[in-house]
C-alpha cells in the first residue's frame, strides 16, 4: 500500500452543518448525507444565526450545506458572516432557484458551490467532499 493509498484510509469525516429553515428537508438531508461514510453531520441548524450559535459553541464544520433562503440570517448574509468569521468553514449552497445572477452573487461571496434543490444525492455529497478539499 501506498503512502497516498493509506493517509486517504485515514483521513477523517468530512464535519458538516446541515442550515435549512424547513425541519423536514433538514432532517431528510441529514438522514441522507449522514449514510454516506466519510461525512460526519455536527451541526443542524434552521437558519444563519443558529449556525452561527454552533460555531460560537465551538463546534467547527469543515462544510456547511446551506439553504439560500431563511429567515433571520439568509445562505447569502451568512456566507458573507461565515468568509469573515470562520474562513475555513467552506460554504455549498442549496436552493429551489437556478437562477444564474443569484449563483454568480453566491459564488463571489465567498460560496464553493451552488446546488438546485432537484439535485443527486450523489452530485451533493460530491460538492461536500469537493468543497472539503476531498
Amino acid at each position: 500500500m501506498t503512502s497516498a493509498s493509506s493517509s486517504a484510509a485515514i483521513d477523517p469525516p468530512v464535519r458538516l452543518a446541515i442550515v435549512d429553515d424547513h425541519i423536514l428537508f433538514r432532517k431528510g438531508l441529514r438522514a441522507l448525507l449522514s449514510g454516506y461514510a466519510g461525512i460526519e453531520v455536527v451541526c443542524e441548524a434552521g437558519n444563519g444565526q443558529e449556525l452561527l450559535e454552533c460555531l460560537d459553541q465551538g463546534i467547527r464544520p469543515d462544510v456547511a450545506l446551506m439553504d439560500m433562503q431563511m429567515p433571520v440570517l439568509d445562505g447569502l448574509q451568512t456566507t458573507r458572516l461565515l468568509r469573515m468569521q470562520f474562513p475555513s468553514v467552506r460554504v455549498v449552497i442549496i436552493s429551489m432557484h437556478d437562477d444564474p445572477s443569484l449563483v454568480s452573487t453566491v459564488l463571489a461571496e465567498g460560496a464553493h458551490s451552488y446546488l438546485v434543490k432537484n439535485t443527486s444525492p450523489e452530485e451533493m455529497r460530491g460538492a461536500v467532499l469537493a468543497a472539503a478539499g476531498r
